[in-house]
């Protein structure tokens, strides 16, 4: 465990670059062991304690939306993929049905960003109303 959290630091400090040296930079430093040590009990904490359980419904719906908007780009992609691998000229009715699919895409992706960005703007104003 001790050689896989000096790894991660290793890794992190190259990372930081500039920062880690001490230099001005705008990435941020570099984690310290102790920071990581900490970060991988807190991890080791929580895979015993349950981890599913941990998770709150509200938790649950925005993965399970994320995951329903990566598998209909996973979807898409293998669609387009198997076109492109037949090697013959897409038809009309083939090029109508998979830009519809990305129009439809691409709309549920601007739909589930705009509503991550009205629930971040009411919680940053709901804290900002409390401080």
């Amino acid at each position: 465990m001790a050689v896989e959290i000096g790894a991660a630091a290793l890794t992190l400090t190259e990372m930081a670059g500039p920062a880690a040296a001490g230099t001005p930079s705008a990435m941020p430093t570099a984690a310290s062991l102790t920071d990581i040590g900490n970060f991988g009990a807190a991890l080791e904490r929580a895979s015993q304690a349950g981890g599913k359980d941990m998770v709150s419904p509200a938790m649950e719906s925005v993965m399970e939306t994320m995951s329903k908007v990566d598998g209909e780009a996973r979807d898409l992609a293998v669609e387009a993929n198997r076109l492109a691998a037949s090697g013959k000229e897409l038809t009309p009715s083939e090029m109508i049905d998979l830009t519809v699919r990305s129009h439809q895409f691409m709309f549920h992706c601007q739909l589930t960003s705009n509503i991550a960005n009205r629930t971040s703007d009411g919680l940053s104003q709901l804290f900002r109303q409390q401080a």
